[in-house]
């Protein structure tokens, strides 16, 4: 022991620290960076001001927990360059940018998120580097910044940043329905979907639903044998059509009202769930049979993260039932990315604008039509299958500043309309000259046939909203109406041509999530007990769905459909 030598009495070399100049110069340069960066990318001043503070505040976290600024900052530059990086892979392959909820979706999927990377090598330098620049900013925390900052402080920064962004939300006002679609918003599409992505797993499923459910689970595969031979089915998606009669205000040629009556000689209204724009919400509640409010935030993505995991869907119930099922669409099939989901849900072939021919994302409803008659033509000419056929129009779509079909003269509105208004009357008077050929071409091309039509409103045009007063300068994110609005009620209507349906439900007003369940009624074929479900609740909540008096049942009926397996947890 007296042996050893004695210990070392030389103090360790200091580390040699960042001097408070430097970290301080650094820290500003490289902020007001950023901050000009996401002035450029993130959009309008409100968003800009709102994602700078939510910013700011992950910030003063990583400086509460590091005490270190610089280093802080240059780690969640990283992560930033990291998320854009990956949300660009991703709208390059799918047009929908990244949301937190991808990291749900896609656990297990590796090989789909391998794909993405495929052919991106700019991308995948720019992860590269955000990764080394996350590894180097961890260094730069252990090793030359000194620690400069009081926890106090960070904490009180990140509380400041937090309550001015919760007052910027308020300026800034409901987000664009198409935000994920936006080429350049991915950091701020990406932070916004945190509350989205809690708010479902606090739920416990995409939609909401019951905790549990006394009746049965749906028994799967139920055969379908129809006691006669079943109508070919036309489902028509009007874009941006709705009855003008619903605000009396108006001045219109009544001559176009007949557009919007059923067999019966009577307009049946339907509640909807967005104005403006956001017809994939309708065109969703339509094809799965639910109401699109009860997936809250994630209500814009029910397409996108549902797809492959849907088993009760209506055209699933078509095929069931012998039908060969097509879709008419009159944007590429990959908009919003939701070409899966339609190969998913049992439309055996998307005839998108590529494959119809069109010029276009804004044809004519004749052409159409005109495309969806001769695939009627071939189908029937190789099969004896029923048809069911979904067609999309367009012709009532924004813009309305500028004439459609200029050279066809048709009546508009009356003294004093307003322009826009006017177009879009316009168009409706142009759509029943083309629905009134549809019907023209059915009756005397397939005299021996037998058809089902049933179209509706997908909901009303942006021009009505002046009858609301806003003005021309309005965003439609910022419009608020009531659900019993005329602004929120379009139309559905059933139709045939050597065919008589069973009369429409005698309810004044029936919502969006219902017209499935009435389609498959109407075209009297034997319905999946889910369905069945779907009418009796049409029955019990008089119409409505998402705030139906009994909600319990709602949510109770989704449960089962949850337990079922007919739709996904998450």
């Amino acid at each position: 022991m007296d042996d050893l030598p004695p210990a070392s009495t030389t103090p360790p070399t200091p580390r040699r620290a960042f001097p408070a100049w430097l970290v301080v110069s650094l820290f500003v340069a490289v902020a007001g960076a950023l901050t000009y960066r996401l002035y450029l990318t993130e959009g309008y001043v409100s968003n800009f001001i709102f994602v700078t503070l939510l910013t700011a505040a992950l910030l003063a976290a990583l400086v509460f927990a590091t005490r270190k600024p610089l280093a802080s900052l240059i780690a969640l530059i990283s992560f930033i360059a990291v998320v854009s990086a990956t949300s660009y892979v991703k709208y390059r392959a799918t047009t929908v940018a990244l949301h937190t909820w991808d990291f749900v979706y896609y656990a297990g999927s590796w090989d789909t998120v391998a794909g993405w990377w495929r052919g991106h090598p700019g991308a995948i330098a720019i992860l590269t580097v955000g990764l080394a620049g996350m590894t180097a900013g961890a260094w730069l925390i252990g090793r030359f910044e000194a620690q400069s900052i009081a926890r106090k402080w960070a904490l009180t920064g990140c509380a400041a940043c937090l309550l001015l962004a919760t007052a910027g939300e308020k300026w800034r006002g409901e987000r664009p329905h198409m935000l994920y679609n936006f080429p350049d918003w991915h950091w701020s599409s990406f932070l916004i979907s945190f509350n989205e992505t809690v708010e479902a797993m606090l739920r416990g499923s995409l939609i909401e639903a019951a905790s549990k459910s006394n009746a049965p689970p749906f028994a799967g595969n139920e055969a379908c044998v129809p006691l006669a031979k079943p109508p070919h089915v036309i489902l028509i998606h009007e874009e941006s059509v709705g009855p003008p009669s619903l605000f009396p205000e108006l001045k219109f040629d009544p001559a176009i009202m007949p557009l919007f009556n059923s067999f019966d000689g009577k307009m049946h209204k339907m509640r909807v769930e967005t104005f403006g724009g956001g017809s994939w919400l309708t065109e969703s509640s339509v094809l799965l049979g639910l109401s699109s409010q009860f997936f809250g935030g994630m209500k814009h993505f029910i397409q996108y993260f549902t797809a492959g995991h849907l088993r009760d869907t209506l055209p699933l119930a078509m095929q069931n039932c012998g039908y060969r099922t097509v879709m008419f669409y009159p944007a590429f099939k990959g908009f919003f990315g939701n070409a899966k989901f339609f190969e998913t849900i049992g439309i055996g072939e998307i005839f998108d604008r590529k494959a119809q021919g069109a010029k276009s994302d804004w044809e004519t409803d004749r052409f159409y039509f005109n495309n969806a008659l001769d695939e009627l033509s071939r189908h029937l000419a190789v099969s004896q299958k029923p048809l069911f056929t979904y067609i999309q129009t367009m012709s009532a779509h924004w813009p309305y500043d500028i004439a459609f079909q200029p050279g066809v003269e048709v009546p508009g509105g009356g003294p004093g309309t307003h322009p826009e208004i006017n177009e879009y009357l316009r168009r409706l008077s142009l759509a029943k000259i083309d629905y009134d050929d549809l019907k023209r071409q059915l009756r005397e091309r397939f005299p021996q046939e037998h058809f089902l039509i049933v179209h509706y409103g997908d909901h009303h045009a942006l021009p009505i909203a002046y009858l609301f007063g806003y003005n021309q300068n309005a965003d439609v994110k910022d419009m608020q109406f009531a659900p019993d609005s005329p602004a929120m009620t379009t139309y559905y209507a059933l139709d045939g041509v050597n065919y008589v349906p069973p009369p429409p439900p005698a309810i004044d007003v029936v919502d969006v999530g219902y017209l499935g369940a009435i389609l498959l009624d109407a075209a009297r074929l034997p319905m999946p007990a889910s369905w069945r479900e779907r009418l009796r609740l049409m029955q019990v909540c008089g119409g409505r769905y998402f705030d139906c008096p009994q909600r319990d049942a709602v949510l109770a009926f989704h449960r089962r459909l949850i337990d079922s397996g007919l739709l996904p947890r998450f």
